[in-house]
């Protein structure tokens, strides 16, 4: 089973949108976090996911079940329904890719239980930030 993990976060001051994940398989654990052009912190969020799941496809992985933790509600909604008011297009993709699984399932956590997510997404922002000045 992969276990997945996604945060997104958003700097408005200096308009710095970044997503991340940990991907947990086989003992091993792949994580990223990426700078992306966004001022919408729930698309944001809605990215990270699209962004990991890609990974996991691009790298064959995807011949197991997935769990997927996040942390948004909305995202966590959306998926459930197939449905979102104002990101049906990123979400399709997404529901897209989770075909490629043989099945999925999606938690909402709290933050605290997404620590690892969420400190990819502060150590990003603070490296993006000390670049810019």
């Amino acid at each position: 089973m992969i276990k997945l993990y996604t945060d997104a976060g958003l700097n408005t001051n200096l308009n710095l949108g970044v997503v991340s994940f940990v991907i947990r398989l086989d003992n091993k654990i792949y994580t990223d976090a990426q700078a992306q052009n966004s001022d919408d912190n729930h698309f944001l969020e809605f990215m990270a996911l699209k962004i990991a799941l890609d990974k996991i496809i691009k790298n064959h992985w995807n011949d197991e079940i997935v769990l997927i933790h996040s942390d948004s509600q909305i995202v966590v909604d959306s998926v459930e329904k197939r449905y979102s008011k104002h990101y049906q297009a990123i979400l399709d993709e997404i529901l897209q890719n989770l075909e490629e699984f043989p099945s999925y399932f999606i938690k909402h956590i709290a933050d605290k239980d997404n620590r690892e997510a969420h400190a990819l997404v502060h150590q990003k922002m603070l490296s993006l930030r000390k670049n810019r000045g």
